[in-house]
């Protein structure tokens, strides 16, 4: 693979790239938010001092409405690991060491993960899954069918329809040329 593959096989993960997290709402090295600071969601199950307390990552609220630290969490616990296992069903080799940098760029945490990143393959504004199949027609399929859905699902969006010009695809990663 070369490295055009590398950067357009980035489409969508930027969004699936964070640290994992475990056992709180918060990302590692984040420190919890009080329930006055916004950082609790009511609702969920209590810990031991009966305060509610809202599952890691808040796999109950959608992606619009989740927290920064929601997010990041969810990005760890779900988005990271499918997509990490995709990539690497795709290309054991190329993606031994994926992670949030492969999409997120290695100035991800300086930019709060926004999207999209200039850290990936650009793609023009007019048909760009065209011209993402002229640079490497593999690696596009592989993000139409499966990156693109699969990540779409996962934020609690629908893919892209051209018909409509509604959804997630290509630039909720990759740049605009």
């Amino acid at each position: 693979m070369t490295i055009k593959t590398a950067l357009l096989a980035t489409l969508v993960l930027a969004l699936a790239a964070c640290e994992k997290s475990g056992d709180d709402t918060n990302p590692p090295g984040e420190a919890a938010a009080s329930p006055a600071a916004g950082g609790s969601d009511a609702g969920a199950a209590g810990d031991a001092s009966g305060e509610a307390k809202t599952p890691p990552g808040a796999p109950d609220v959608k992606w619009a409405d989740k927290t920064f630290e929601q997010r990041k969490t969810w990005m760890g616990i779900e988005v990271l690991p499918k997509m990490k296992k995709a990539f690497k069903e795709y290309d054991e080799a190329q993606f031994k060491g994926f992670g949030c940098e492969t999409c997120h760029g290695e100035d991800g945490k300086e930019r709060n993960y926004e999207m999209p990143t200039d850290s990936i393959y650009p793609l023009p504004k007019d048909d760009p899954v065209k011209a993402a199949m002229e640079y490497d027609e593999a690696v596009t399929k592989f993000m139409v069918e499966r990156v693109v859905p699969e990540t779409a699902a996962m934020l609690d969006m629908q893919p892209y329809d051209p018909a409509t010009g509604e959804g997630f695809g290509c630039f909720g990663c990759h740049p605009m040329e």
